[in-house]
């Protein structure tokens, strides 16, 4: 025998014997290519190693051999072995294949039991089926007791011979989906909406070369977050597409603020430029004559919002962007969603989110649209923003977002301020003031 040809193994040989002796033990095949990688010695092998075992899991023994260049030859010289062993042994009528044990299963012994059923039905015996079918009946045999599988072309072919129809029936499960699977698919389809949204609009704004700083608003309502199926919409009453449309429509136009330029989300009545019906809400997509502006947005008829417009700073001045314009226009935004969200349903207790987005910002100096202005802000000048694209996030139950406006717009405001050098936004000197007059206005205009 070898002398210790197991030295690397680290086991007592006690504990290899035993090893050997199961071909069912996971170290079985690891252990045994050790000691066929190292022995022609059939004599030698075939005492810890019974033939039935080492045919049986000859390839994997194999594998564990054939990983060093130098063992080549002990391969071949094993491969021979297995193959005058496996002869022998089938010759002896010895199975050397060893089934798997099989795990009952409900759904395939139900279409066993329907072979069956059928074939008996139609007076067919397990021969006169096979004669049929061009197979033995053995094979028949075979498929009705578990020990072969049916494929499409057996079933295609049996359900001719036994004149009968196979209706195969595939559905999703209709098992429920737990909370957070369905927080985490509807919001996960919600930002994909967004983003097949944002990639119409950006196209426009690249083709009229309208996208050197964009603005994008997201608003949605968490609790009222659902999936592509708009169930939130689907009423009882059997309410008509066009009128759910119509209605996202007259929200959009009854609550625009009209205080500062075109309104966020502005509604337009010229043809070219009205919100369009779509079956998953209403789209609208604005661009001036002379191409100095772009406005898009999208209502769902889940409520989720977004909006994408150009810059109010790029027909004043380029390459700036104003502190007291970002201020109203927060503002705006964000009173604009209160109240459309308000003529829509929703509910004063519940919460809403408001994310606003900027790209472009890079090279951008921070200045005032108010000369004046610009003038109080203490070291405003020469504030230059490194970073390209910011996103800031409002969330705020629907009633307290009025009352708490000053705060809001501060805190959401002060995000983008800050990646112009540091730049501190006080909210009672800077935004305060800004915001009661803004509001001033907006209640002349409404008025």
């Amino acid at each position: 025998m070898t002398t210790n040809w197991y030295w690397d193994l680290r086991l007592p040989f006690e504990t290899i014997k035993a090893i050997l002796v199961d071909d069912r033990n996971p170290r079985f095949a690891r252990v045994a290519g050790k000691l066929l990688a190292r022995t022609k010695d059939p004599d030698e092998v075939f005492a810890l190693i019974t033939p039935l075992a080492f045919c049986r899991r000859f390839r994997a023994i194999q594998r564990e051999i054939s990983k060093d260049e130098w063992t080549k030859d002990q391969a071949a010289f094993w491969r021979a072995t297995y193959e005058r062993h496996l002869r022998e042994l089938r010759e002896a009528g010895v199975r050397v294949r060893q089934e798997a044990p099989r795990e009952p299963d409900p759904f395939t012994n139900d279409v066993l039991a329907r072979l069956r059923s059928c074939r008996e039905e139609a007076n067919l015996s397990q021969e006169a089926l096979a004669g049929a079918l061009g197979c033995s009946q053995q094979f028949v045999s075979g498929i009705e007791s578990g020990r072969e599988k049916p494929t499409l072309d057996y079933l295609r072919k049996f359900a001719k011979a036994a004149n009968c129809d196979f209706d195969i029936i595939l559905r999703p499960s209709r098992k429920a989906r737990t909370g957070e699977q369905k927080v985490a698919e509807d919001y996960a389809e919600l930002n994909t909406w967004v983003e097949q949204e944002r990639r119409a609009a950006v196209q426009v704004a690249k083709t009229n070369q309208l996208d050197k700083c964009l603005m994008e608003v997201t608003a949605y309502c968490p609790d009222k977050v659902v999936n592509a199926q708009q169930d939130y919409w689907r009423r009882a009453t059997g309410e008509t597409l066009r009128v759910r449309q119509q209605e996202l429509r007259q929200a959009m136009e009854k609550t625009q603020i009209r205080a500062f330029g075109w309104p966020i989300g502005v509604v337009m009545s010229r043809p070219e430029f009205e919100p369009k019906a779509y079956q998953d809400g209403i789209r609208a997509s604005v661009l001036v004559d002379d191409k100095s502006q772009y406005d898009y947005w999208a209502l769902r008829s889940d409520l989720a919002f977004f909006l994408l417009k150009t810059l109010f700073e790029d027909t004043r001045s380029e390459g700036k962007i104003f502190l007291d314009t970002r201020i109203v226009r927060t503002a705006e935004t964000l009173l604009r969603i209160r109240r459309l969200y308000g003529a829509l349903g929703i509910q004063e207790n519940e919460h809403v989110v408001v994310r606003i987005r900027y790209t472009g910002l890079r090279g951008r100096v921070l200045t005032a649209a108010h000369p004046e202005r610009a003038a109080g802000f203490d070291s405003l000048e020469r504030r230059v923003c490194v970073e390209n694209e910011m996103e800031t996030s409002v969330r705020e139950r629907l009633g307290d977002i009025e009352s708490k406006l000053v705060d809001l717009v501060h805190a959401a405001v002060s995000e983008l301020t800050v990646l112009f050098d540091y730049f501190e936004l006080h909210k009672e000197r800077v935004v305060q003031p800004i915001i009661e007059q803004f509001l001033k206005r907006q209640l002349s205009h409404s008025g």
